[in-house]
């Protein structure tokens, strides 16, 4: 493991980078990757650490994961709070590289991360244009609904319906493209057995939870957001609160939990206990998400389709 850490701050156009109390730019597109390839070199920086920008750091990850360096990708919140303790608080592209190369430094045992397959961004993209226009769909819905002029209303009704064509369009490229690939079709498959999951929350979990069957229940949990964390204390005991994991994911499974808590026999063993005690809606959902995703994570580590189990017996 290399002990030279670069830190890159990404960009739409450009990279600032910050190894061994050096600072220098590069421009994010093809030249730029290879002049930061040679200047990482030249400096035996065999490891940088960077924060996930989208889209804008795809390109920069894949070729120097081509180039043989490690690429650690880390939680923008974390190196923020992080820095703030290196007492870094106002906030520049030079000091971000700065603290990411400090963040690195000190976490030397982070894992690094590979880039994902074309497939997986392939998949990622179609999700994401799916969803703006969905989004898009639905606001044109309610605006065209309080529009007073039949004819305007007319025309944003139609705009409506091709919106909503075009979603069902991306519907139709997703199911295409997960059953190119045999694994990925497979393990849609078994997510979509599940009641309450349907193909958009399948290919959801397909595309950003790929960890799923190859890690423990309460990683899962912890992964997708939904593990509660202690807040005690000495003598206090506070109330147990989620946080961090991966936004996309527990945003589609949220509504997939809003279903299954009604449609799912097991789920609904979870939710209505909750409810019944007085529980929020809230705290009661998030129960069935995270019931859910350990279900998934067990089903696809079996590689077996989802079956009702008997309820408990009483006696």
């Amino acid at each position: 493991m290399t002990n030279v850490v670069a830190g890159i701050d990404v960009s739409k156009e450009q990279l600032d980078v910050h190894v061994a109390g050096e600072s220098r730019q590069f421009a994010n597109q093809r030249a730029g990757y290879r002049s930061l390839g040679a200047w990482l070199e030249a400096r035996q920086a065999g490891r940088v650490v960077m924060e996930s920008a989208g889209r804008y750091h795809r390109a920069v990850h894949q070729s120097l994961h081509a180039l043989g360096v490690e690429v650690v990708l880390v939680n923008p919140l974390r190196t923020r709070r992080f820095a703030e303790a290196l007492g870094l608080l106002a906030k520049t592209d030079t000091i971000d590289a700065t603290a990411l190369a400090a963040y690195g430094m000190a976490f030397l045992d982070l894992p690094p991360t590979p880039p994902r397959s074309a497939f997986l961004e392939q998949l990622a993209d179609l999700l994401v244009l799916r969803g703006k226009h969905r989004d898009a769909r639905m606001s044109l819905r309610q605006t065209a609904a309080e529009v007073q002029d039949p004819a305007l209303r007319e025309e944003a009704q139609h705009s409506v319906d091709q919106l909503g064509r075009q979603v069902t369009a991306f519907d139709g490229k997703i199911r295409e493209l997960i059953a190119s690939d045999p694994d990925t079709d497979r393990h849609y498959r078994i997510l979509t057995s599940i009641p309450g999951v349907g193909p958009v929350s399948a290919a959801a979990l397909c595309c950003w939870m790929p960890e799923l069957r190859s890690i423990g229940n309460r990683q899962a949990a912890a992964l997708l957001g939904v593990a509660p964390f202690a807040r005690d204390s000495g003598r206090q005991r506070g109330a147990r609160h989620i946080c961090g994991g991966r936004q996309r994911p527990r945003n589609v499974l949220y509504m997939a939990a809003l279903s299954a808590a009604m449609h799912n026999p097991d789920l609904q063993r979870v939710f209505q206990p909750l409810k019944a005690a007085g529980k929020s809606h809230k705290v009661a959902i998030v129960a069935v998400m995270r019931k859910l995703i350990i279900i998934a994570n067990v089903l696809l580590r079996e590689a077996q389709p989802w079956a009702e189990t008997p309820p408990p017996r009483t006696a």
